[in-house]
C-alpha cells in the first residue's frame, strides 16, 4: 500500500511538469511552474475521460514532460560510454518504454483521487543552469508530502531530471540499481531486466 502510495506521488510530481510545446514556449521554468501547479489534478479530477483515456494522456504528457533519455545515461553511469552504439541504442529504447511503464500503468482513478492539490513552495536557481523547485503534494486523508524537482530548460521547454520524494532521489536511486546490474552482467543485463520487468 505505502509503495503504490509513494509510485502515484512520483507520478503525479512528474506530471506537475507536463504542457504542450506551445505553453512551455510562453516563458521560463519559472512561468511554467507558477501556471502549472494544478494541471496534473485537472487530469486526475477529468470527470469526461475513463481510467484508460486518462492513462493514454498521462502517458503521452509523462514522454514531453520528462527526459528520459538523459536520465538513463545518468543512472548507467560510466557503463554507459563502455557501451557499444548498438547496446546504448537498444538501451534507451527500453529505458523509455521502461520508465513510463513504471509510472504510469500503475495509475487508476482512486489514486488520482487523492491528491487534491499540488502547491508551489519556493522556485530558486540550481546548480549549472538548473531549477530547482519545491512543492506540497496534498492528499485526502493522508498527511501533506513534500517533493523537490530539479528542472532544466532547453530551447524554451522545460523538462524534469530528477525528483526527490520523502529524501529519495530518483537520479541516485536509480544509478545504485543500475550501476551494480551493469557491473555484474553489463548493459545487455541491464537491458535484459528491464524487458522481464515490463513482461510482467
Amino acid at each position: 500500500m505505502r509503495k503504490n502510495m509513494k509510485r502515484r506521488l512520483i507520478l503525479a510530481a512528474f506530471l506537475l511538469w507536463t504542457a504542450t510545446p506551445a505553453m512551455a514556449a510562453q516563458g521560463t521554468c519559472e512561468n511554467f511552474a507558477n501556471t502549472m501547479t494544478k494541471h496534473v489534478v485537472d487530469i486526475f479530477h477529468d470527470t469526461t475521460k475513463n481510467e484508460a483515456q486518462k492513462r493514454e494522456e498521462l502517458t503521452k504528457t509523462f514522454k514531453e514532460a520528462v527526459d528520459t533519455d538523459w536520465i538513463g545515461k545518468f543512472v548507467l553511469g560510466r557503463y554507459w560510454k563502455l557501451a557499444k552504439a548498438n547496446e546504448q541504442a537498444e538501451y534507451l529504447k527500453t529505458y523509455r518504454e521502461y520508465l513510463t511503464h513504471v509510472y504510469i500503468s500503475k495509475f487508476n482513478e482512486e489514486d488520482g483521487m487523492d491528491v487534491t492539490a499540488i502547491k508551489l513552495v519556493s522556485f530558486v536557481p540550481a546548480s549549472n543552469g538548473n531549477f530547482e523547485a519545491k512543492t506540497l503534494i496534498q492528499q485526502k486523508d493522508e498527511p501533506d508530502v513534500h517533493a523537490d524537482y530539479l528542472l532544466t530548460e532547453v530551447s524554451g521547454k522545460c523538462q524534469v531530471h530528477d525528483i526527490k520524494v520523502e529524501g529519495v532521489s530518483l537520479l541516485a536511486s536509480g544509478r545504485s540499481e543500475f550501476g551494480a546490474l551493469a557491473h555484474a552482467s553489463g548493459v545487455h543485463g541491464v537491458v535484459d531486466a528491464m524487458k522481464k520487468k515490463l513482461a510482467n
